[in-house]
């Protein structure tokens, strides 16, 4: 193989490379082989015709399948001799072919890119947190009653705080049911906050077994668009009516739905969940908040191919691979092109915050992260193990367990403000 190596581009080579006819030939003779064994012709039987006329008969699919092997295999070969790491699949294009001449094409190749970070010690970054006070722990442990609540069935007409439970479908105008908007199930409260009143009329009184027809009327601003501003008529059966029990917050309620040995012991344990949440929340929030302004402070141009690549990668993931129409995709692509762009340049600049400061992660280090999830999952601990087996895997956990340390980095050395607030938080750079 010859090659020779282009930079086309910031982060970008070509690689031009040829593979000598001798070595063509010596290609195409073992793809002939090959077929040889799996074709039968009149007159031969299979693995029996003369490889001179598999040559002949099938020559398309020889030069095809030798296409398909051999440039993928010279282009890894030639990755590897420029020493070049791609972020993404080469692109394989200019092939020239004919047999008994020299085999020609490019590859364009996209590696990581290389960027200097700036500016990123003492970055001034607000810290907003919410304290945990009583109020937080009883809204928590009042709707951990709602959730372990009994319901019992009563035999009258149903009143303003009973619970309904229904079956339900859409009617067409003629009358006829939509299947496809079968519900089954609901349990709905008459004179709950958030409950629509022509739900609530068309079901007050009701009783068990009783079939009831009720129009609803949704408001304009409903947040389902198909029935904002839209009249809509149901068909409800109803199947029971019901009383909701709370459990008494007592130490009966924590041993026997929580394993707990007293109530109090509950509160505290709702106290230590709370404001576990709310830690991991002022995390999550100083993190962006830091790539924010790392981003801002560090413009970095993004390899298109490298951008397209993720993009398509996030909408076949998103949409579990179903084939989308033009004008879907371009939706989607509109749709998650800033997030996309936005984490690339985060891991490329935290990239460069770990090289500048010799930032690295150690084998003991990423066996320990291993360990610490396999103990977090403890029936799935040996299909995570078998996860990180290919060094592939290790190395993208290796990458992540960087990243991390470097954003760990980085907001140890920002000039942090604590400010407590009592609001919906938020987290932003703190002004100059």
């Amino acid at each position: 193989m010859n090659l020779a190596v282009r930079e086309t581009g910031a982060w970008q080579h070509t690689l031009d490379i040829e593979v000598p006819a001798e070595d063509v030939e010596r290609g195409l003779v073992e793809t002939a082989l090959g077929i040889q064994r799996r074709v039968s012709l009149p007159g031969f039987r299979k693995g029996r015709v003369p490889l001179d006329m598999v040559r002949q008969q099938f020559a398309d699919a020889v030069e095809q399948e030798f296409l398909d092997s051999v440039v993928h295999r010279v282009t890894g070969e030639a990755l590897t001799q420029a020493r070049l790491e791609p972020v993404v699949p080469a692109l394989v294009r200019n092939v020239h072919f004919s047999p008994g001449q020299p085999l020609r094409f490019e590859a364009l190749v996209d590696v990581r890119p290389q960027v200097e970070a700036r500016d990123y010690r003492g970055v001034p970054i607000t810290r907003r947190s919410r304290p945990v006070d009583d109020a937080a722990v009883d809204a928590m442990l009042a709707r951990l009653r709602e959730e372990s609540a009994v319901f019992v069935d009563l035999e009258r007409g149903a009143e303003r705080g009973d619970f309904v439970l229904l079956d339900s479908v859409r009617v067409d105008a003629n009358g006829r049911r939509l299947p496809s908007t079968r519900a089954r199930g609901l349990r709905v409260q008459l004179g709950a906050p958030d409950i629509m009143p022509d739900l609530e009329n068309g079901l007050l009184g009701a009783a068990e077994g009783q079939e009831r027809t009720i129009d609803m009327r949704y408001p304009a601003e409903y947040p389902n668009q198909d029935l904002a501003g839209r009249s809509v008529r149901y068909l409800v059966r109803v199947r029971k009516i019901q009383e909701q029990k709370l459990r008494d917050p007592d130490d009966t309620y924590a041993r026997e739905v929580f394993r707990l040995g007293s109530f109090e012991e509950l509160r505290a344990r709702v106290r230590e969940n709370l404001e576990g949440e709310e830690r991991l929340r002022v995390q999550r929030e100083v993190e962006g908040a830091m790539a924010d302004e790392l981003i801002r402070r560090n413009p970095v141009e993004l390899p298109a191919r490298l951008v397209q690549w993720m993009l398509d990668r996030v909408i076949r993931e998103a949409t579990e691979g179903r084939d989308l129409d033009d004008a879907l995709r371009g939706d989607l692509e509109q749709r998650y092109r800033p997030g996309v762009e936005r984490s690339l340049k985060r891991e490329i600049l935290l990239d460069a915050v770990a090289r500048q400061e010799k930032l690295d992660v150690s084998d003991e280090e990423v066996a320990g992260e291993i360990d610490r999830q396999a103990q977090s999952e403890p029936r799935q601990a040996a299909r995570v193990r078998a996860r990180y087996q290919s060094s592939e895997r290790r190395q993208g956990l290796r990458e992540s367990l960087k990243e991390r340390k470097a954003m760990a980095w980085v907001i140890a050395a920002a000039n942090m403000h604590d400010e407590a607030i009592t609001e919906a938080p938020l987290v932003v750079p703190a002004t100059r």
